[in-house]
C-alpha cells in the first residue's frame, strides 16, 4: 500500500514536472513570439511615421464623443500643433468655411448612429499660427467584438497647395470665359487636317454656321463654296508659317451681304484657331469716310483750282497796272501826276498783298507749306523786311529801329523766305496800325542747343493798341479788331493768322501784349539751325556779288554786257508789251510768239539764249513748249524762264519738271528779271567781268 502511494506520488510527480516543462516551453515559445510581434510593431511603426515624415498626411483618433484620443507624430510638421496634447474635439481647429458645416454633420450623424458611414470629405483647419489648410479626409471605424462602435480612425491629407492651385485655375478660368464673352469674335478650334473640334460664339455667327451641329466636320463642309479655298488656304499657311494669317470674306445672313475677318492663329503643331468677326460695320464706315474724304479732296481740289484761276486772271491784268505803273513812275511827272501815278501803285500793291495773303493762307491750311533751308544772314533779312515797309512808315513820319544783341549768332540755315513774310506781316500791321512814333525790332538769343538757336523776335509799336477782350481774336482768320463798316484801316484779316501757321514750322509760338491808345508789343520765337563755315563762306561771296548788282543795275544798258538772244511767248498782248517794254530798257529787242506751238516753231529756225515761257497759253502751252523744246537735244540749249500768274507751289514744281530752268511769277518784276539775265548772261559769257 505504501508502495503503491510513492509510486502514485512518483507519478504525479514525473506528470507535474513534465506538464511544468511544457508549460515553460509553452511560456518561452509565447513570450518570443510577443517579442517577435512587437519587434515586427515596431518595425511597421517605424516604416508608418518615415512614411508620414516624408508626406503631408497625417493619423489621428477620436472616440465616440468626438475627443480626439491620438495624433500622429508629423502632426507637428504639417499642422504646427503637439501630438502629445489629447481630449480635443476633432472639430475644434475647423474654420467658418462653409464647407465644413457639412463635414461636421456627417461625422456626428455617423457617431449617433444615424449614417452607416462617413465618405471622404473635405475640411479647412487652422493651423497653430491661424493660417488656413485644406484636408481631404478618410475615415475607418473601429468596432468591437459585440460589433459595437468604440473609435474613428482618420487620416488627413494636406492639399491646400492643390486646394489654391485648382482656386487659381477656376478664377483663371473665369477671367478667361469673361474675357472671351467680350469679345465680339467667332473663335473655332481645328485639327491640322481642317476637322472641327470645338467653337465658342457670343453673337449670331456660330448659329448661322451651325457650329454646334458640325462638330468633326472638315473646314470645307462648314463653310460656303465661294471660300472654300481662301479659308484652307489661310489655315494651311499659318500653319506653315507659324504667322497669324488674316483673310476677309463675306457670308450671306438673312439675305445680306455681312462681310467678315478670319484670323488664323497657330496654337500648337496640330491645332488651328479661327477668330470670326464681323466687320460690316467697319466696312460700311470706311466706305462713308472714302466717299467722305473723296468729297473733300473734290471740294478742296474744286477750291484750289477756283484760287490758281482767279490768281492766274488777277494777276495777269496786276501785272500790266504795277508793271506799266512802274515804267510810267520813271517818266517825266509833275507833282500831281506822280501822286497819282503813286496812288496807283500803291492800290496795285495792296491788292496783290491781299491776294498773296489768301493763297497763303490756302496753301498753309492745305499743308502744303514746307520749309526750303538755304544760308542766310539774319540782319540782311530783316534789313531787307525793314525797306519793304519804309516808305509807308516814312510817309507816316514812323521811325523805324533795329537793336541785334550782340551775342545773336550772324548766320543760320533755314527757310529765309518764311522768316521774312513773319516778319514783314508783323511790321506791315505796326506800320499800319501806328500813326506817330516809332516801330522797333528787337532780337534776342535765348539758348542755343547743338546746332540749333532759339531766336526771340520782338515788334514793338506805339500805335493804337488792342483792347484786353480783343487780344484773343488777334490771331483768327478773316477777323480784324475794328471790322465796323467805319474802319479806318483795310486789310484782309489773314496776315496774323499766316503768322501764327508759319511759326508751327518753326516750332515756334507768338504772343502779345497790347494796351489801348499806347501800342502793341509782338513776341514770338524760332529754332533755326546754325551755319557751317563752309556754307556761311558761300553766302558771304554770294551776298558781295548781289550788293555790286544793286549798286550797278542801273548804269548802263545790260544788253552791252550781255548780248543775250531773248525770244518772249505770251500770249496776253498788256504783259507782252509790258515786257517788251521792259527788256527794251535793258538794251533788248525780243522776238516775239503767242502760243507755244509758234515758239517752238521759231526755236527750230533760229537760236535764242533765252525763252520766257508764259505757262498758259492757247494752241500748246508753254509746259508741253518746254518738253518738246527740251526733247531737239539741242548742243546749246536755251534758257527757260518760266512766266506765270500761278503762284502755287505746286505749280512751280511743276514748270521746273516739265524742263523750265526758273520761274518768274506775275507780276513781273524789273529787278527780278534784270537779275536771272545777268545770270544767264555769266553762263553764256564768262570772261565779261
Amino acid at each position: 500500500m505504501i508502495y503503491l502511494l510513492l509510486f502514485l506520488a512518483i507519478f504525479l510527480a514525473l506528470v507535474l514536472a513534465y506538464l511544468l516543462f511544457r508549460t515553460k516551453k509553452k511560456t518561452a515559445l509565447l513570450v518570443q513570439e510577443l517579442n517577435e510581434l512587437k519587434e515586427k510593431y515596431d518595425e511597421n511603426q517605424f516604416q508608418l511615421d518615415f512614411f508620414l515624415d516624408h508626406t503631408s498626411d497625417f493619423l489621428f483618433k477620436f472616440d465616440t464623443d468626438g475627443i480626439v484620443t491620438y495624433s500622429s507624430m508629423n502632426v507637428v510638421r504639417v499642422m504646427g500643433r503637439n501630438p502629445n496634447i489629447r481630449l480635443a474635439h476633432y472639430s475644434t481647429s475647423y474654420t467658418d468655411n462653409p464647407i465644413n458645416a457639412k463635414a461636421r454633420e456627417r461625422i456626428d450623424g455617423f457617431l449617433a448612429g444615424k449614417y452607416d458611414s462617413v465618405p471622404p470629405y473635405f475640411v479647412e483647419v487652422n493651423d497653430s499660427k491661424g493660417d488656413p489648410h485644406m484636408l481631404e479626409v478618410f475615415h475607418k471605424p473601429i468596432y468591437n467584438d459585440q460589433g459595437e462602435l468604440v473609435s474613428v480612425t482618420g487620416i488627413a491629407k494636406n492639399i491646400t497647395g492643390i486646394y489654391n492651385a485648382e482656386l487659381e485655375i477656376k478664377k483663371f478660368e473665369k477671367e478667361q470665359m469673361l474675357i472671351l464673352d467680350a469679345i465680339p469674335d467667332t473663335m473655332f478650334t481645328f485639327d491640322k487636317r481642317g476637322f472641327f473640334l470645338n467653337y465658342h460664339a457670343k453673337n449670331e455667327m456660330g448659329v448661322i454656321l451651325s457650329a454646334e451641329k458640325r462638330i468633326g466636320d472638315n473646314i470645307v463642309d462648314i463653310f460656303p463654296e465661294s471660300i472654300i479655298s481662301l479659308m484652307t488656304a489661310g489655315l494651311k499657311k499659318a500653319l506653315e508659317t507659324d504667322q497669324m494669317q488674316t483673310v476677309e470674306f463675306k457670308l450671306l445672313v438673312n439675305k445680306k451681304d455681312h462681310f467678315c475677318e478670319g484670323r488664323f492663329i497657330k496654337l500648337t503643331e496640330d491645332r488651328i484657331l479661327l477668330m470670326m468677326r464681323d466687320i460690316t460695320a467697319q466696312k460700311q464706315l470706311e466706305e462713308g469716310l472714302k466717299l467722305a474724304k473723296e468729297a473733300a479732296e473734290n471740294a478742296n481740289q474744286a477750291k484750289s483750282t477756283f484760287l490758281a484761276t482767279m490768281s492766274h486772271e488777277i494777276r495777269t491784268p496786276m501785272n500790266g497796272v504795277i508793271g506799266m505803273t512802274n515804267l510810267l513812275n520813271e517818266t517825266l511827272l509833275n507833282p500831281e501826276q506822280r501822286d497819282y501815278v503813286e496812288t496807283i501803285k500803291v492800290s496795285g500793291e495792296t491788292l496783290l498783298r491781299i491776294l498773296n495773303d489768301i493763297l497763303d493762307y490756302s496753301r498753309i491750311e492745305s499743308g502744303k507749306v514746307t520749309l526750303e533751308d538755304s544760308v542766310f544772314g539774319l540782319k540782311r533779312v530783316v534789313e531787307e523786311s525793314l525797306n519793304l515797309v519804309a516808305y509807308e512808315a516814312k510817309g507816316k513820319k514812323v521811325g523805324l529801329n533795329l537793336i541785334i544783341d550782340e551775342n545773336v549768332p550772324e548766320f543760320f540755315f533755314a527757310d529765309r523766305n518764311r522768316l521774312g513774310q513773319i516778319l514783314v506781316n508783323l511790321l506791315s500791321n505796326a506800320v499800319k496800325f501806328t500813326e506817330r512814333g516809332f516801330v522797333s525790332v528787337r532780337i534776342s538769343l535765348i539758348e542755343i542747343k547743338g546746332d540749333t538757336a532759339n531766336i526771340e523776335f520782338k515788334i514793338q509799336d506805339t500805335g493804337i493798341g488792342v483792347a484786353k477782350e480783343e487780344i484773343k481774336n488777334l490771331f483768327k482768320e478773316f477777323t480784324q479788331v475794328e471790322s465796323s463798316n467805319s474802319r479806318r484801316f483795310g486789310g484782309s484779316g489773314l496776315g496774323l493768322a499766316i503768322v501764327k501757321n508759319l511759326l508751327k514750322l518753326y516750332n515756334g509760338k507768338v504772343s502779345v501784349q497790347s494796351e489801348l491808345g499806347v501800342g502793341s508789343l509782338f513776341s514770338f520765337n524760332v529754332h533755326l539751325k546754325l551755319a557751317v563755315e563752309e556754307l556761311v563762306e558761300g553766302e558771304i561771296n554770294k551776298t558781295a556779288r548781289s550788293s555790286r548788282y544793286e549798286l550797278s543795275k542801273l548804269a548802263g544798258v545790260l544788253s552791252g554786257k550781255y548780248p543775250l538772244k531773248i525770244l518772249l511767248a505770251e500770249d496776253n498782248k498788256i504783259n507782252s508789251k509790258l515786257i517788251c517794254l521792259i527788256l527794251e530798257r535793258m538794251g533788248y529787242i525780243p522776238t516775239l510768239a503767242k502760243t507755244g506751238l509758234e515758239a517752238l516753231s521759231k526755236m527750230q529756225e533760229e537760236t535764242y539764249d533765252v525763252i520766257l515761257m508764259d505757262v498758259q497759253m492757247p494752241v500748246m502751252d508753254g509746259l508741253d513748249a518746254t518738253k518738246q523744246i527740251k526733247a531737239l537735244n539741242l548742243d546749246t540749249p536755251p534758257y527757260i524762264i518760266g512766266i506765270s500768274a500761278s503762284a502755287f507751289d505746286e505749280d512751280v514744281q511743276k514748270a521746273l519738271e516739265s524742263g523750265m530752268d526758273d520761274y518768274l511769277i506775275k507780276p513781273v518784276k524789273f529787278d527780278a528779271l534784270r537779275e536771272k539775265l545777268i545770270e544767264v548772261g555769266q553762263r553764256r559769257f564768262p570772261f565779261v567781268s
